[in-house]
């Protein structure tokens, strides 16, 4: 009966185009989206559900995060460092060291920190490649297209100076950098 009536209103061509542009937005609607559109029904006997009607335009969505740049991504970890904002580390980490961590709270706790007399004055990139391969040896996992760097840092303490080089390897991760630092001594933070 209803395929009936259909049959009959498709035959106006104003109407079968509603119909067709009514149930292409039905059709593509992404179903993550589609219950906030829906409200259970309470009290509604045979009435069913109401249903509030979805939106004609898509929902904007932001940009996807941009990604950036290993040198720019290694000085804010290493300024989180500083100020010992351990929590916001925690998101710049490699899955392999979060692993190895065992958890954001034995990061946050176990992670080692600058002395209150040391502070750090400066840091620098001496040199940045990305290479398609690299061994890390000590925790014996091969990565591919690692950012090496190395970074130049200059510290005080008290009235001493000095400055010294380090190198950093990221792995790329969830759009961006992501950092290998995993606990001075591996095992230590896993299983407490």
């Amino acid at each position: 009966m209803v395929n009936s009536f259909l049959r009959r209103l498709r035959r106006w061509t104003a109407v079968d185009s509603v119909l067709a542009r009514v149930s292409g937005q039905v059709r593509t609607w992404p179903s993550d989206d589609f219950g906030r559109f829906a409200s259970p029904s309470i009290g509604t006997g045979m009435a069913g559900a109401n249903t509030a009607v979805p939106p004609w335009l898509e929902p904007v969505r932001p940009p996807p995060p941009a990604s950036i740049a290993p040198a720019t991504f290694e000085m804010r970890f290493m300024k989180l460092h500083a100020e010992g904002r351990f929590d916001e580390m925690w998101e710049m980490l490699a899955e392999d060291a979060q692993h190895a961590w065992g958890g954001r709270e034995y990061f946050a706790r176990d992670m080692p920190r600058l002395d209150d007399d040391v502070e750090l004055l400066d840091m620098q990139v001496v040199s940045v490649n990305v290479i398609d391969g690299w061994t890390d040896q000590a925790h014996q996992r091969t990565y591919s297209n690692v950012a090496r760097m190395v970074m130049r840092y200059r510290v005080r303490q008290q009235w001493r100076e000095w400055t010294f080089d380090r190198q950093v390897h990221l792995v790329p991760g969830a759009g961006g950098w992501r950092t290998l630092c995993y606990p001075a001594r591996v095992g230590t933070a896993v299983g407490r």
